[in-house]
């Protein structure tokens, strides 16, 4: 026997046509980009029924009983349906929990849940008209329901809010609107320099968020997202074809050079003399002095080409930078390090690991450089076997970072116990490595 919701939402799935062509025909000279405010509720010709039925679904809806509120909900919209712009958003709310339940169980009756929570919102538009706040959230519920169907209409709906009131995109939407934009790119309805397009924008908005320091750890994250999510399209070869039209049709333009320079140092196309020339521009700009992104990114490809002197100077001027935030600080401190190491430099590179907050980290990379240099400080057995005793010391505390054969490795260098014995040495005793004045327990090989 069919239940009351799933008959409610079948009688709703046959009235969606006709609203829908009704709405259609009401509102299409009519969108407006910002969502009416309604100060004072309109209880319609039955206040009574209206007030019980609020007041029955907001009580379900604070129960998180979405099935139970669904009823009264669509009793309270018959009987008041300017009531407010609200009772709009919580039958949206309500339908949408409702659906990712269902989604979540995979329920043969999924779709008969989103075809209400779809003409809830045509409801919306019929009594209050189209705008901004609707295109968003209708979008993402389509993107989360029936991206596979609907991602053109989101795709354009999203477009549509950018081009009208960007600022109203939250860090969600912008997740959203690039997975419509990828279902518009793989169903070759947008080419590869559109999709790139849509990637600048996207991008440009996060950049803005995060310096206005706006959710800015959620739009960084979603920034990493775009970056992982062009593949398909941004090869060295395309982003240098796309990127070198339009930088030539708008030379001066040092937002975009810098943007592009950035993301051709995110996907690793640094070995190109277009990317040189952009480096140069980008860090020899009289009017504006490269930020510290900037001089990462110069010196992650420093780095990449092995040009380690350039690299170690571009690090350094980074973290001398006056808007460096603490994650761009960590991986200066990181590459520096490991400059450091591959020039043999261990005290140096051991000083860096030391500006490293991840304990764990710190004390991996202090061993390394510890152990690293017991060829070239330790001028006697026991002076080596004192120098891996301390590498072993920091091991013991990076939290299993080291690998069990680098461990044994490590261990395997110290003297054995009968020639700790004959050289009257004692396991255990506490010793000063002298050239790294540090102290360290003496241990043995067995």
């Amino acid at each position: 026997m069919t239940d009351g919701l799933k008959r409610e939402n079948m009688i709703n799935k046959s009235l969606k046509n006709i609203i829908f062509i009704l709405s259609f025909f009401i509102y299409s000279a009519y969108s407006s980009q910002e969502c009416n405010v309604q100060n004072k509720p309109d209880f319609g010709d039955d206040s009574l029924s209206c007030r019980q039925n609020v007041s029955l679904y907001s009580e379900f809806l604070k129960q998180k009983n979405w099935a139970d509120a669904s009823k009264p909900w669509w009793n309270a919209q018959k009987v008041c349906p300017t009531y407010k712009t609200n009772l709009y958003k919580n039958g949206t709310y309500i339908y949408r929990q409702i659906a990712s339940a269902k989604k979540k169980e995979k329920s043969p009756d999924l779709n008969l849940y989103v075809d209400s929570l779809f003409m809830i919102y045509d409801l919306w538009i019929e009594n209050y008209g189209d705008c901004d706040e609707i295109k968003l959230k209708s979008s993402k519920d389509i993107m989360k329901f029936k991206a596979k169907t609907d991602f053109e209409k989101a795709f354009n709906d999203y477009q549509s809010v950018y081009e009208s009131n960007k600022k109203l995109i939250s860090y969600g939407d912008v997740q959203s609107f690039f997975y419509s934009a990828i279902y518009m790119f793989n169903s070759k309805k947008m080419d590869c320099d559109g999709f790139l397009q849509i990637y600048e924008n996207m991008s440009s908005l996060c950049d803005m968020n995060i310096q206005s320091d706006n959710k800015a750890d959620k739009f960084k994250k979603v920034q990493i997202f775009l970056d992982n999510s062009i593949s398909s399209c941004a090869t060295c070869d395309k982003l240098e074809e796309i990127y070198t039209v339009k930088l030539a049709k708008d030379s001066t333009n040092m937002e975009l050079t810098r943007k592009v320079f950035s993301l051709l140092s995110s996907k690793k196309c640094t070995e190109s003399i277009f990317y040189l020339n952009l480096l140069d521009i980008v860090l020899n700009d009289p009017d504006n002095p490269p930020t510290a992104k900037d001089l990462i990114s110069a010196a992650l490809a420093d780095h990449k080409r092995k040009d380690y002197s350039t690299a170690k100077d571009r690090f350094s001027r980074a973290l001398e930078a006056i808007e460096i935030d603490d994650e761009l600080k960590q991986k200066c401190y990181q590459f520096l390090y490991d400059i450091a190491l591959k020039r043999n430099n261990y005290k140096e590179a051991f000083s860096y690991a030391s500006s490293i907050t991840d304990n764990c980290v710190a004390n991996e990379k202090k061993a390394y450089a510890v152990a690293s240099s017991a060829t070239k400080c330790g001028s006697t057995p026991l002076e080596k076997s004192l120098i891996y005793c301390l590498a072993l010391d920091y091991a013991d505390k990076s939290c299993g970072k080291i690998g069990s054969s680098t461990i044994n490795s490590w261990k395997s260098s110290l003297l054995p116990m009968q020639e700790l014995v004959m050289m009257n040495e004692k396991q255990g005793t506490s010793y000063n490595v002298s050239c790294w004045n540090k102290s360290t327990t003496l241990r043995s090989r067995d």
